[in-house]
């Protein structure tokens, strides 16, 4: 084996360490093995929601985690008249070396259509900055092509393209 050969197996295997693993949670509770670094992420976090300021929070009852944001006004993630509930934990990304890098609640967007089902955090490597999104509504459309000519006949190429829109927020504390 080569030397260029070893290297890229040496930088493969480094960006295999580096990478997180989705973890899909049960009853919502956080496992014991990532509850301590879980818990260090507990606390207040101030920022903006669609470009309302507000407090995000992060709390435990145990091992499991609630969510909950109030922007200056009382209101949560969407209009207090949607009823919308963010529910438990549903997943958590881990890193090789045990650092959070994300996390899933499950949603419900109540009366409001919402094509999201679920709040994704996505944390900076420090753990002290929090980007929030919610997917309001996806669409899609047809985007075709012709391909071939020549000695071929010319034929149509259709595929799906999906567009999401996204309600967003950052926070820091």
């Amino acid at each position: 084996m080569g030397v260029y050969m070893k290297r890229i197996l040496l930088i493969a295997a480094a960006a295999l360490a580096l990478t997180a693993c989705k973890t899909e949670i049960k009853d919502g509770e956080v496992p014991s093995e990532h509850l301590s670094r879980a818990k260090q992420l507990e606390g207040v976090y101030n920022g903006s929601f669609q470009g309302r300021r507000g407090e995000l929070t992060i709390a435990f009852e145990g091992n499991r985690p609630t969510l909950s944001f109030k922007d200056s006004k009382g209101v949560g993630f969407v209009a207090d008249r949607c009823q919308a509930v963010v529910n438990d934990l549903k997943w958590v990304e881990v890193t090789r070396k045990g650092a959070i890098e994300g996390a899933g609640f499950f949603f419900d967007s109540g009366y409001c259509m919402m094509d999201g089902r679920e709040v994704v955090l996505d944390f900076s490597s420090s753990q002290r900055k929090i980007t929030v999104s919610i997917r309001e509504s996806r669409t899609t459309r047809q985007r075709c092509r012709w391909e071939g000519g020549g000695h071929m006949p010319p034929r149509q190429v259709c595929e799906t393209i999906f567009e999401d829109r996204y309600l967003t927020g950052k926070f820091s504390r």
